[in-house]
């Protein structure tokens, strides 16, 4: 904290200050920033990320492409990936909103950002980062029947040419009554763009089939379910492994939790023919 105080001194170039934690984010710590009584949003990393330079460096970049769909940026401090963003009142989480549409204008959102022709020069490669969680793990905790079946189907189908959010959790979609904001761009690349749509689903837990159809209907009428679901299938792997790792290295419940999540949603929901 002692850091945060003086990189807030430095770059707000005062030291009269409010700064008040929110009980949001895994790999990201995020606060609510009062300066000359005007409220921020400040994300930092939490102990053991704040290398991760490259990756930001890379969020900077596309947040050059994508900041209309953004909550507006006022800081971004790539080195320490510290970033600062306006603070929206009365914003709710996606599962928190009470919206019958959300569903609707989550699907928006989501086709705004994959209808732009946009290309970076970075991939968000899932299957390599998969079995690189899957190698370095010493002790599974996670087990998913006809795992090489399901990855070969979706290998075949996997078309990386858009770009992609790659992390739509509850707590990256927002609402309020004006609008709705995609933020936190730390995995966006290229990817495709149907493994957006499946994290969405997978990630907020849809399985209503009203609720999805809600979605098609507002992203594209002619989408492929089973195609999703297979997407879908996909993550539950990915990031069961990713979780499996890191709880072994952290040994922080969270991420066991997360683990036996994706191993639940995945032979409880998945479709995997």
């Amino acid at each position: 904290m002692h850091f945060l105080s003086s990189w807030i001194q430095t770059h707000f170039h005062t030291d009269h200050f409010q700064i008040v934690p929110l009980e949001k984010g895994i790999s990201n710590q995020n606060y609510l920033l009062t300066v000359d009584q005007k409220k921020y949003v400040l994300r930092a990393p939490k102990p053991g990320h704040e290398h991760l330079q490259v990756q930001f460096d890379m969020e900077k970049q596309v947040l050059e492409h994508v900041q209309a769909l953004d909550v507006k940026t006022v800081i971004f401090d790539v080195q320490h990936g510290i970033k600062v963003t306006e603070y929206v009142p009365d914003c709710k989480e996606f599962h928190e909103s009470k919206d019958p549409y959300k569903y609707e204008k989550a699907a928006k959102l989501l086709k705004s950002l994959h209808e732009q022709t946009i290309w970076v020069p970075h991939h968000f490669e899932p299957f390599k980062k998969l079995m690189h969680y899957k190698k370095q793990t010493l002790s599974p905790i996670v087990h998913f029947e006809q795992e090489i079946k399901t990855l070969e189907l979706a290998r075949k189908l996997y078309c990386p040419q858009t770009l992609c959010h790659n992390d739509v959790v509850q707590g990256n979609i927002l609402f309020t009554s004006q609008r709705e904001y995609l933020i936190d761009w730390e995995y966006a690349a290229m990817n495709d763009w149907r493994f957006d749509i499946a994290s969405f689903f997978s990630e907020n837990q849809i399985t209503d089939s009203k609720n999805r159809l809600q979605f098609y209907k507002a992203y594209d009428a002619e989408i492929n379910d089973h195609e999703i679901r297979l997407f879908e299938a996909l993550e539950d792997i990915l990031w069961g492994y990713w979780a499996n790792l890191l709880y072994e290295k952290r040994k922080e419940p969270v991420y066991k939790q997360i683990a036996l999540e994706k191993e639940a949603h995945y032979h409880s929901f998945s479709n995997r023919k």
